[in-house]
């Protein structure tokens, strides 16, 4: 059922530049840490940390830049600032649960600030506060606001900023994409939409919560409220065995925020892991920003897998020197509960004259997705095809 946007963020304020305030916190590489300000919280004022950096540019040239969102248990990651800027790009990383990140043992630890926003507590646990007072509210908020500070930099082209968030860093950054359309590109990994449809512990919260609050939660701050209204490119990265996001409901945000736009893709990895170095260790994602924003090649794009009598055939989309080189089906016997489905692999038939991937499906294939790997290793999925 499709539900009116009520979005409660005034865009004409996070689209102005926050004050900034100085941080002692230390870093290496060329990197800035700054505090900047947030929306108030309860009435008092609040301040977000963050790393961002600027790589060096040609004389008169302006450089692209990426929003970083951190997950759960995450911060403002200096090394994730750092491995952007060596692409070239200015980055930002911001913490968004009140923190300062403190690596003077080594490991990156977090330290609680004097003047926080609301912090994280379970899932939507903050659901019945007034929707001012939630955490996904000022998180969406805090991002918003880096991206206004990326874009006054004048070594910054504020027409080429994107974003990229990882697990509820994902879902963050898969509900800016639908609220602020200055991004350039949107890359969501592990996190997606329609959290509410999940087969483990993000579903029977929507549940547990009440049916009133689910209602407030699916209109205001789920991100697939606002998945119409997603203007530019995405990229959704995932692997199959994630435990938090399965891949019916990835699949599904996929397909309701790509809203025509040839460029957005998905790139499924049979095994990948769930933490903050393997999100953003994929190659497809700087890939992707680069052909966005920085002129490099595209990612393989596929057409919709077409199914008659168990054959199936794909169309595939490549560029003068990057083509396919191998494609395998990926189908599970049963999906009753996507967070227990065990998946197999089978080869395809590339078919490089025309274009085109065939296969013939097993017949206890209830579901299955297509990945086609192309000649510089990177991966394109179709998405989610259940039969």
């Amino acid at each position: 059922m499709d539900r009116p946007i009520l979005s409660p963020w005034n865009m004409e304020q996070l689209h102005g530049s926050p004050r900034i305030y100085p941080s002692d916190v230390k870093a290496a590489n060329g990197i800035h840490s700054i505090f900047y300000e947030g929306l108030p919280f309860k009435g008092k004022e609040t301040r977000i940390f963050a790393h961002y950096g600027i790589p060096e540019a040609a004389e008169g040239e302006k450089v692209p830049a990426v929003v970083l969102v951190h997950g759960g248990g995450g911060t403002a990651y200096e090394e994730w600032v750092h491995l952007w800027m060596k692409r070239g790009y200015a980055a930002i990383a911001m913490d968004l649960e009140g923190n300062v990140p403190d690596r003077s043992q080594g490991e990156t630890k977090r330290i609680a600030h004097t003047m926080p926003g609301p912090s994280r507590e379970g899932i939507y646990l903050d659901c019945d506060q007034p929707v001012e007072e939630q955490w996904m509210f000022h998180a969406a908020a805090d991002v918003m606001l880096a991206h206004s500070f990326l874009r006054t930099l004048p070594l910054v082209d504020m027409n080429r900023i994107g974003i990229t968030g990882i697990s509820w860093g994902g879902i963050v950054t898969s509900l800016v994409a639908g609220i602020d359309s200055r991004f350039a590109f949107a890359i969501p990994v592990y996190g997606c939409g329609f959290l509410y449809e999940a087969d483990n512990e993000w579903g029977r919260r929507f549940v547990d919560m009440g049916e009133a609050s689910a209602e407030s939660v699916k209109r205001l701050t789920e991100p697939s409220a606002y998945f119409s209204r997603v203007a530019m490119p995405m990229l959704w990265v995932n692997w199959l065995y994630d435990p938090c996001f399965g891949m019916n409901i990835f699949s599904k945000s996929y397909h309701h925020a790509k809203n025509e736009i040839e460029q957005s893709g998905m790139c499924i990895y049979p095994h990948l892991g769930h933490s903050h170095p393997l999100g953003w260790k994929p190659d497809e994602i700087y890939t992707f920003a680069d052909s966005i924003v920085q002129g490099g090649k595209p990612l393989l794009r596929l057409g919709k897998p077409m199914e008659q009598d168990g054959a199936v055939s794909v169309a595939l989309d490549s560029t003068d020197g990057n083509e396919a080189i191998h494609a395998e089906l990926i189908y599970t016997q049963n999906c009753d509960n996507w967070q227990q489905c065990e998946w197999a692999t089978t080869d395809c038939t590339l078919d490089r004259s025309g274009h085109r991937v065939h296969l013939r499906l097993p017949q206890d294939a209830k579901a299955y997705i297509i990945n086609v790997r192309d000649s510089y290793g990177h991966t394109t999925s179709t998405p989610v095809v259940v039969r």
